[in-house]
């Protein structure tokens, strides 16, 4: 979060504030929204997340923004009561959607998302309709309607109870995520003789299996990454005396190197080799041809979707390539030239665009991919030299079209 720590992970956080006391004492002691997110960030790393989720309520009572908020439904996941992280998080978004930036409110509203998916809906039907409903020790408000719908996280619940005048009832009921339609009835029986209300005894759920280091809601993933490229590229324009070029194509090898800076947008640098080999389709020269190699290096800006195993890739670039081209067999025994003098080996250094579009899979950082791609290049540097000028090969610029698959390695 750009103006506040709850984007930040919880062990910089602590760093940060640390520093701040260390350098400004007495500054601390007199902002208590400073004070009490330091307190509850050592709490949440010692694991005691409902003590943490009081200190850092009471940073939104002195600060009401986003990220106290995000914090509380951090350690709200911690203790594995989604419906609460939700809500913290709804809260936010609703509230405070001004304190986070466009990074914050996506990855709030991919948290919810997750979370949601892991719930279940259960509907609970009260007899009398204004009991008092408590659910893993929390009571609920009364209603005026005998069926509530409340969601539930995976696992066993405790769902109970209690009205003035009758018995409390108690069930254990165990949901899965995604689960709908799940009915639980709980009929209270009147007391006879009447007793003095008793007090039901706050149940105490059982104690979790040792929770997995918490991760906090990521950031926008950043990091260099490495990526290999074979290629098949089919060429659409020839030297201008070479007579009907068949149609054929090439391969390449690439690889790029960059850096993500954001979830949507990398920067990376390109080398590519290419080699294309095309002969001619007049039967009297059946062995005529010729070949073009390419080495390109250039600047590309690759744009991401943000789906963190399936995605769609596409960049866009440019930059030099030296091209050289060499004929072979364009005489006959007859020491006929196919190109009447007009082919010869030449060279030269010309401006490329580049552009590709494709699909990617992220497997833990290993990167496999496919994309469709397209260099569009100037061809006024490929020359030779004849009778003291330069003449030029190609008549008109040089689009080539190809297809690659790439793999690599990503850092973020």
């Amino acid at each position: 979060m750009g103006r506040s720590h709850g984007r930040l992970p919880l062990a910089l956080c602590a760093a940060t504030l640390g520093l701040a006391l260390q350098l400004s004492p007495a500054l601390a002691q007199v902002e208590p929204y400073r004070q009490h997110m330091e307190n509850g960030i050592k709490l949440f790393q010692d694991r005691n997340y409902r003590a943490a989720i009081v200190e850092f309520d009471a940073a939104y009572r002195e600060k009401p923004k986003a990220s106290p908020l995000f914090n509380i439904a951090l350690a709200e996941k911690a203790l594995f009561n989604y419906p609460r992280a939700i809500a913290a998080l709804e809260r936010a978004l609703a509230q405070h959607r001004d304190t986070m930036d466009e990074g914050d409110e996506k990855t709030a509203r991919s948290a919810i998302e997750e979370m949601r998916a892991l719930l279940a809906q259960v509907t609970i039907e009260l007899s009398p309709q204004d009991a008092t409903l408590i659910i893993d020790g929390e009571e609920h408000p009364p209603s005026s309607s005998g069926a509530r719908v409340v969601d539930l996280g995976p696992g066993v619940h405790r769902i109970g109870a209690r009205a003035d005048g009758h018995v409390s009832a108690e069930q254990s009921v165990t949901v899965v995520s995604g689960e709908r339609g799940k009915r639980v009835k709980l009929s209270l029986a009147p007391e006879r003789p009447p007793t003095p209300r008793r007090e039901p005894q706050p149940f105490t759920p059982p104690p979790p299996p040792p929770a997995p280091r918490p991760v906090p809601l990521s950031l926008a993933p950043q990091g260099y990454y490495v990526i290999g490229a074979a290629s098949l590229i089919w060429p659409l324009g020839h030297p201008r005396a070479f007579p009907t070029p068949e149609a054929n194509s090439g391969g390449a090898g690439s690889i790029r190197v960059g850096y993500r800076v954001n979830t949507p947008a990398a920067f990376d640098v390109m080398l590519q080799y290419a080699n294309i080999s095309i002969g001619s389709d007049d039967p009297a020269y059946p062995d005529a041809r010729y070949t073009i190699g390419s080495t390109r290096l250039g600047l590309n800006v690759r744009l991401m979707t943000p789906g963190q195993t399936w995605r769609f890739v596409g960049s866009i670039g440019g930059g030099l390539t030296y091209d050289d081209v060499k004929f072979h067999s364009i005489r006959t025994t007859l020491d006929a030239d196919i190109c009447n003098g007009g082919c010869r080996p030449a060279y030269g250094v010309n401006a490329f665009v580049y552009s590709e579009v494709g699909g990617e899979l992220d497997l833990g950082g290993v990167l496999l991919g496919l994309s469709l791609d397209s260099y569009f290049q100037s061809s006024r540097g490929i020359s030779y030299r004849q009778g003291g000028e330069d003449i030029t090969l190609y008549k008109s610029v040089l689009l080539q079209l190809g297809g690659s698959l790439h793999a690599g390695y990503a850092f973020w």
